[in-house]
Formats: structure tokens, sequence, C-alpha cells
């Protein structure tokens, strides 16, 4: 029985990698356990981006980079302009801001729509982690019909679950 050496050996290669693929500080797990264990909630990063951006937040989530950060995207209050905030998750501090690309973030929801939304992400984020009894790692504002909606990731003790969040702030878990 003959074996290919050089098969072999690209096979544990590659295996090696998805290993430490599925350890390394990127991998989703690692970071939700950064986002559950940050000294500053999702909730109070978006409050700082807000007031640094003095706008309406659209997406928060919590990125490995740098040791670990919160990112949040706001929209200005004029509508014209959308940043992404880096916010410190030991502090509460934002620390650095990016202009983000505004035609394309706002093809299928206008940011009028999203501005006059009965319910915000903050509030969105408060009704998902009440809903699932957990702690929010990363907020989303989507469309829903023609009004706004917000899924939301939340670690609970059994996991993560996904929490859409209508426009009028009702929370339903998905299973």
């Amino acid at each position: 029985m003959r074996i290919n050496l050089t098969s072999s050996l690209s096979a544990l290669a590659i295996a090696g990698v998805l290993s430490v693929a599925q350890t390394a500080p990127g991998y989703a797990a690692d970071e939700t356990e950064m986002a559950k264990n940050a000294k500053v909630t999702i909730g109070q990063a978006v409050e700082a981006a807000e007031q640094k951006g003095m706008g309406k937040a659209t997406e928060a989530e919590f990125e490995d980079d740098y040791g670990g950060r919160w990112e949040v995207k706001v929209l200005s209050q004029g509508g014209d302009k959308l940043t992404k905030y880096f916010v410190d998750p030991n502090s509460g501090e934002v620390t650095g801001q990016e202009e983000q690309t505004f035609e394309k973030y706002w093809t299928m929801l206008k940011p009028a729509d999203f501005q006059k939304a009965q319910t915000q992400l903050k509030e969105a984020i408060a009704a998902a982690e009440k809903a699932a009894n957990g702690k929010a790692t990363s907020a989303e504002v989507e469309r829903s019909g023609d009004a706004v909606a917000y899924e939301i990731d939340v670690a609970t003790a059994d996991g993560s679950k996904d929490v859409d969040v209508d426009a009028n702030g009702k929370a339903v878990v998905d299973d």
C-alpha cells in the first residue's frame, strides 16, 4: 500500500488551520464572550456614540480588533452623514471614528423613516435583553415592510439567541 505523503501533509495542514481558526481571538464565540464580559454594555456604548455623533445609532457590535471594542454606527441629526464610532469596552470613552459610505447603507430604508421611528436602537436592545433574559452583543436596524425593525443578538446562559424587535418595541425571540 502506497501513501501519498503530499496529500497526507496537506490534510494535516488544513486540519491545523481549521483548528486554529476555531480558537483564534477573531472567532465569533470569543467576541461574544468578550462582549458579555465588557464593563460597558452595548446600550452604554450606543449612548456614548450617539452623544458624540449627535444623532441616532443604527448598528452596534463588539469587535475583537485592538484588544476589543464596541463599534457603533450613528446617523447624524440631519440624516446626511453616517459615522462609525469606536467605544472602549472598559471606560465607555469614544476612542475614534470612521466615516461610512452613506449611499450603500440606506438602499432599502430611508434615513427619515429611521429617524422618525417610535423605537430607537437603544430601546430595542433593552427590549431584546429582557425578552431573551441575557446581554445583547450586537444590534442592527433593518426594514420590515415600510417600517423600521431591529435584529439583536443576545448572549444567554444557554447560548445565543436572535431577537427581532418591531417599530413599536415588541420583541420576539427566534427559536
